[in-house]
Formats: structure tokens, sequence, C-alpha cells
């Protein structure tokens, strides 16, 4: 089998996205909105008069947020992520993605709860902490079925959505910002805050109609039940052909590990060790290139340098262009692939924050000037959502072998954690006066880290566009260098397999004459 040096993805792999399959994705994906609305709207609210004058530190009639107290607001809930992120391996590893993803909504609904019945800021904060659980599970849960679940040409597509219905969810959340801003009253953070259960009892109605992963269900020794699941969201015609069937055959036949779950000290033995340093120098990468920056503090940040009569709206724009370009790099990565858009994505990323430290640090900026600043704010985070934000997510969930795919992918989020930590928690000290004060020159920093992440990704980090999650196994095994895997030829009946997925099963008139083939060279009742 060769490589996947083609770009455009084929007429069999789109029709391979059944209705079935983008229904049960999108369920799924719905989780994404947890994160993407939490992030934004803190962000916002944590601006709002009425909000300030419940948390905040009232004096001769004006009141303010403390920074170290804005600094813990934002830094606290992950520790919570941590907490999802450590326990989520062994809650998916044993119950699987359906019930883990229960569990997740239940946790947010809980937390909502909480801060919505909270009158000091420890009650508030213990809310978001709660609700970051469920963001810590939720980042797991999602890339890790959809990457299992979804037809190996379009892996991308559908992990990629994660990045587009977080931008949905802080789309969302700068809409209700921008109109709850207004309010006198606590309705108007009440309500923001509130909203974020809707997503979660969405997923809980869809989620009984969803099934479990079916390399899950072989993992268990749940042959049967994984075959029936592939046959529900396959074509009619790849089902009539045996594709199912030979699917189960591909994973059974990968290696002994797809029926066991390794410990969390094999992510550092033998090639795991590559396999888990890519995963988290990429969601590592993520968070020291700006993205909590940009989620959490956009409001902060425009106001800071003396727009805030247009703050909460600037944020609203920037997030629906996000969503735009989230939408792209879901087809951006299974047509170009995810190694040269990370590449590109992170030296325009370079590009902008850089515009922005130069034009933001300037005295008596003119209206061109702000206008420039702005305009690179909002492309800075269009091309990090389009790019590295989704890169992260659908790399560190294919990237493991299938023996430690949820621990290596949950490794890599709980690396996301600290370093988002601490992100989070010196950004107010790095923005605003009395500390660093660096306001917009701040890009510089995230700039410097951006150019990086382009270097190592250009020397470091492989091409997994088009290739089945048991082909990634054999190529690691075989320790190719990064800069080849485009190129490496699979063999045996991962190869086969990958083949039929991005062209099709054979028709009738085609007689399967490969040595060695092992798929396809039944009839469907004997292989049933």
């Amino acid at each position: 089998m060769g490589g996947r040096g083609t770009v455009f993805v084929s007429r069999h792999a789109w029709a391979s996205a059944t209705p079935r399959l983008l229904w049960i994705c999108m369920v799924y994906s719905l989780g994404s909105i947890f994160f993407g609305y939490d992030g934004a709207s803190f962000g916002g609210v944590q601006a709002f008069s009425p909000f300030i004058q419940q948390f905040g530190n009232c004096k001769n009639g004006k009141c303010s947020l403390p920074g170290k107290l804005v600094s813990l607001m934002n830094s606290l809930p992950l520790i919570g992520k941590f907490i999802g992120t450590v326990i989520v391996g062994p809650l998916t590893e044993r119950l699987g993605h359906k019930y883990t993803m229960g569990i997740t909504c239940f946790a947010q609904i809980v937390g909502v709860i909480i801060q919505l019945t909270s009158h000091r800021p420890a009650q508030y904060t213990a809310g978001r902490i709660i609700i970051y659980t469920a963001v810590g599970l939720v980042e797991n849960v999602v890339p890790t079925y959809e990457s299992e679940i979804a037809p190996s040409p379009l892996r991308g597509f559908f992990v990629g959505s994660l990045q587009l219905f977080l931008t949905f969810g802080s789309l969302i959340a700068g809409i209700v910002n921008n109109s709850m801003s207004h309010y006198k009253t606590d309705f108007g953070w009440k309500l923001a805050t509130g909203l974020q259960m809707l997503p979660a009892g969405l997923i809980l109605i869809g989620l009984p109609f969803t099934p479990n992963s079916p390399r899950w269900l072989v993992s268990r020794g749940r042959r049967e039940e994984a075959l029936e699941v592939l046959r529900k969201i396959r074509t009619k015609e790849d089902v009539a052909a045996g594709v199912p069937e030979d699917e189960i055959t591909a994973l059974e036949s990968a290696s002994e590990t797809t029926m066991r779950k390794g410990s969390w000290v094999e992510l550092f033995q033998g090639t795991n060790r590559r396999r888990t340093c890519i995963a988290s120098v990429m969601m590592a990468g993520q968070q020291l290139t700006g993205v909590t920056f940009s989620s959490s503090y956009g409001p902060t940040f425009y106001k800071q340098v003396g727009l805030g009569s247009m703050a909460f709206a600037y944020a609203a724009i920037n997030n629906g262009v996000s969503v735009v370009t989230a939408l792209m790099g879901m087809l951006l990565f299974d047509a170009v692939g995810r190694r040269d858009a990370t590449i590109y994505g992170c030296l325009g990323q370079t590009l902008f924050l850089c515009l922005i430290g130069g034009l933001g640090a300037k005295k008596g900026r003119t209206t061109s000037e702000t206008n420039g600043m702005v305009a690179s704010f909002i492309l800075y985070a269009a091309i990090l959502h389009m790019t590295l934000g989704p890169a992260a997510y659908v790399t560190a969930s294919e990237i493991g072998t299938a023996a430690l795919r949820e621990k290596t992918m949950a490794f890599a989020t709980a690396i996301n954690v600290v370093v988002g930590f601490v992100v989070v928690f010196t950004t107010p000290y790095l923005l605003s006066a009395p500390y660093a004060n660096l306001g917009a020159r701040l890009g510089y920093v995230w700039g410097g880290f951006s150019f990086l992440v382009a270097v190592w990704a250009f020397f470091l980090m492989p091409e997994l566009k088009g290739r089945t999650l048991e082909e990634i196994d054999e190529i690691f095994e075989a320790k190719v260098p990064a800069w080849r895997f485009k190129s490496y030829e699979t063999h045996g009946v991962q190869a086969e397999m990958a083949k039929i997925e991005a062209e099709g099963p054979k028709t009738t008139g085609e007689v399967d004459h490969r040595e060695g083939s092992s798929i396809n060279s039944k009839p469907v009742e004997e292989r049933a």
C-alpha cells in the first residue's frame, strides 16, 4: 500500500460519512460546547458590573475584582480539568465512551447549579472547578471516540469538528455576553452562566441512541456487538461487500494489544515514548501560543488597550470568524494534512501576534493602527482555530497505540492543563498594571512560542493523514523519521483495509489478485 500523497479526499471516502455517523458524532461533539462556552462566557461575565458588585470589592461606590481574585477564578478551575484528564482514561477503558459521556453531562449540570446559587467567589469558583472536571472528561472522550468510529480518510474532519463546536460555544457566549452586559441586575450574569446546562441536556437526550466505539467493544471481547455497530454506520454498499467484517478482521489481526489496555508506565516505553512526546508538545503548544488568552481574556484585553466600549462586540466578531475558520479546518486536515496545517498555521499566528505587539505598544495610536491591531487579533484567533487548535486534538487522539489511546490522550490533555494553568494564572499579571503591564506587547510572548512550535513541527511532527489507526502503529514500530511518514508504504491487512476505506470495496467484476491479501478474498456469507 502506498503512502498518503493525495491532496483530495476521494468521493467514496466522503460517501462513507453516512447520516447516522454524522448524527452520532454531532451528539458527542456538542460536548465541546462546554469548554468553548464556559471559557468565553466567564471571560465576559467577569467584566459585568452586577457580577463585580456581587463578588468584588467595593469602596466609595466603586467596585472591582482584585487582580489576585481574577487570577484565582480563572486558574483554579483548571484543577478540575486536570482531575478530569486523570480519571478519564480508567473510566473510558472500563465503562466505554458512552457512559463516560453521561457522567460528564451530569457533572456539567451540577457545576452550573452551584454557580447559580453562589453568593461568594469561593462557591462560584467551586462550581467552575466541577464544570472543568467535565471539560477534562469531554476533551478526551469526544476526540478518542470520533477517531475510533470515523473512517480514516475523514478522521481529521470528524475529530476536527471538536474545534468547530468549541468555537461555536464561544460564539454563543460572545453573543449572550454582548446582550446581557447591559443588564444592571444579577439576571444578566446568571442567564449567561445558566445556559451552560443546555448542551448537556441535549446530549443526555441523544446519548441513548448512540453506540459504543467498535474498537472499544473489540478490546472487551464483544466482537458481534462491534460488528453490528459497523453495519449500522457504514454505507449500504460497504455492508453488502462485507467491509464491516473486514474492519473487524483488521482490528483483531492488528496486534494482541487490541485486546488489552496498557499501564501508564507504558506511555514512556519503546515507541510509545515518541508518541507521547508528540501528543504532549502539540497540546502544550496550543496553550503557549495563546489559545486561552484569546478565549478567556478577549474582552479584558480590549478594555486594557482602550477599546472598552467595543470590547464585547469585538469578542463576538472574533468568535464568529473563528467558527468559519474552524469549519475550514475540518476540511483542511484531510486535504493538506496535519503537519503542513500546523507549520504554516503557527507561522501565520507568529505574524499577527507580533503585529498585535507592535501596533498595540505604540503610544498615541492612530485609528488605522488601532483597527490594524483589532484585525490582527481576530486573524490570529481565526488561524489558531483553523490549524494548531484542532490539530492538537486530532493528533493526540490518533497517535496513541490501541492499548494506550485513552491514556495518551489523557496525558497530553493533562500537560495542556498544566501549561494552561500557568498561562491563565500569569496572564493578568503580565497584561495589567501594577505588575508587568505588558498590554498588547504580550503578543510578542505568544508569537515567540508560535514560531518555536512551527520549527518543532517541521523537524519532528509526522503526517498521519489518511492512515488507519493500525497503520500508524506499524509506521511507528518501523521507527520512520517524521518527514518520511507521508511516503511510507504499509503492508498486509492494514494496508488493504486503508485502501478499501479510501477507494471503496471491489465491484463484482474486480477480482482481487493481490498476493497474500486476507480481505475481500471470501464471499460475505462465508466471512459472516
